[in-house]
């Protein structure tokens, strides 16, 4: 058995596919697992089937305008599950061009840092809340 390229970034990332419209025409099972949906669920779909309705459309419009003019995207997106759950993937989204140098379709690998993002959230909070105890610290005293 031949282990290829495409076969190590599946087994190791979260991939989907779309094409020029942003409709999902592939899916692997990682990318089923963190999104909740299933893949039937999922291709035909908008990608924005897991869009986070915290992101502002500022974001997108940054997105598609990179990958419009040919240039690969990354970015820590912030995506909502089916069942409701905030996931925060680290994501490369690359167009794939056709032999005339035309956009055929693009492709998205990530990995999750969901658990990343939390640790820096709660860091981020607990340094905000020593900052105000060193603050009123004389006060108390």
């Amino acid at each position: 058995m031949t282990t290829t390229y495409q076969d190590a970034i599946e087994n190791s990332n979260i991939v989907s596919k779309t094409d020029i419209n942003g409709i999902i025409t592939f899916v692997n099972d990682e990318f089923c697992k963190i999104s909740g949906y299933s893949y039937d669920e999922l291709i035909g779909q908008n990608h924005n089937i897991v869009r986070h309705p915290d992101v502002c459309s500022s974001s997108f419009k940054i997105l598609w305008e990179t990958i419009l003019s040919k240039k690969p995207y990354k970015a820590t997106v912030k995506n909502l599950t089916k069942s409701g759950k905030t996931v925060y993937l680290n994501t490369t989204i690359t167009p794939i061009l056709n032999a005339k140098g035309d956009i055929q379709e693009f492709i998205a690998i990530r990995y999750d840092v969901t658990k990343e993002v939390q640790l820096q959230k709660n860091l981020e909070k607990k340094e905000k809340e020593l900052e105000l105890l060193n603050k009123t610290l004389e006060q108390r005293v």
